[in-house]
């Protein structure tokens, strides 16, 4: 017993170090993990010191400011590479910024802030987004201002809108002093292409999804327009991915997020009922993002009004659009 009793201190000597020993570090996550609400509330603090230092400017002041031309405006060299999708995931997401909304309600004074669309960068300063993004509907908001969030939670004003499309819904935006990689534009995009979006639908900021393209179609707004080029995609996005890169397996940017349309059914000649659901995402052609690059005239950036302007309506049998996909201001999820 007694040569057994130095034997059991010692091992209890030693289980007792080894208890007091330090606990090994995880090693750090290489993935980009997402806290959503972290990186909104964040960015709203963010923005209301912003705001207070007067550097936001008022949507209705950036429609107004809109130049009569816009200058060209010198892009990436289209990409040959293909990627793997994690690396070309990791890619868009150091190209895009979510777009922070500040914004009153159609009859509050009081400011409010969401994460409500997205942007991608085409050079220094300078970001592609649908032009709705940049507009007040004034059934949804008296006055916004906006703001590029980047991955890591920096936040820089959106001061103005360099070039516009109404009729394609696209335009380029200026964020001084935010310089991201550029994401090339390649047009000619065709059906059965994959392609890949990244974007921040209804607050999920940097969504990475996949599809292929649908076809390629030709859209008015009105009979004194020009119709403009879209792509349809078959990859997932809703309110909140309006102006997302959609791109091919090498980051080329092959069209941008606009809208979502869902054909819920119509009434035939008979008057009998033809239902089924079919969801078509609609985004603007890279022929168009390109033609905002080069010299030209702009479109007006449509400016508060009473009473919103209806699009043109489609011929039957007729889609039934949902929410624009910029998220659209509300008050909680």
């Amino acid at each position: 017993m007694k040569k057994l009793l130095p034997f059991l201190l010692l091992c209890a000597s030693v289980v007792a170090q080894e208890s007091n020993s330090p606990v090994p570090a995880l090693a750090a996550d290489p993935r980009h993990i997402i806290d959503d609400e972290l990186f909104e509330a964040e960015s709203g603090k963010k923005t209301e010191a912003l705001a207070k230092e007067g550097k936001l400017v008022n949507y209705t002041e950036i429609a107004k400011r809109v130049p009569a031309t816009h200058p060209g405006i010198s892009v990436a060299p289209v990409a040959a590479k293909s990627l793997v999708p994690t690396e070309l995931a990791e890619m868009l997401q150091r190209s895009t910024v979510a777009l922070g909304l500040r914004y009153q309600e159609p009859k509050s004074k009081k400011w409010r802030f969401m994460i409500g669309a997205t942007a991608f960068a085409v050079a220094p300063g300078v970001f592609s987004t649908s032009l709705h993004v940049m507009t007040v509907d004034p059934t949804l908001m008296r006055e916004a201002q906006a703001v590029a969030v980047t991955e890591d939670g920096k936040v820089f004003p959106v001061t103005g809108v360099i070039a516009a499309s109404d009729r394609a819904d696209t335009c380029l935006i200026s964020v001084p002093g935010l310089d991201l990689p550029s994401l090339p534009i390649r047009p000619g995009v065709r059906p059965g292409e994959p392609i890949w979006c990244m974007s921040h639908p209804d607050g999920f900021s940097y969504m990475f999804t996949s599809g292929q393209v649908a076809r390629i179609s030709r859209d008015r707004w009105d009979e004194k327009h020009q119709p403009s080029l879209h792509v349809e995609v078959t990859a997932e996005y809703c309110p909140g991915s309006s102006g997302g890169a959609v791109t091919d397996a090498a980051g080329n940017v092959v069209a941008q997020v606009s809208s979502i349309n869902n054909y819920d059914g119509f009434t035939s000649g008979d008057g009998k009922a033809v239902n089924g659901i079919v969801s078509a995402r609609s985004c603007t052609a890279a022929e168009e993002l390109l033609a905002l690059t080069l010299p030209g005239s702009n479109e007006a950036v449509p400016v508060p009004t009473p009473t919103p302007s209806p699009r043109a309506k489609h011929r039957s049998p007729k889609p039934s659009p949902t929410e624009s996909p910029s998220a659209g201001p509300k008050p909680s999820r």
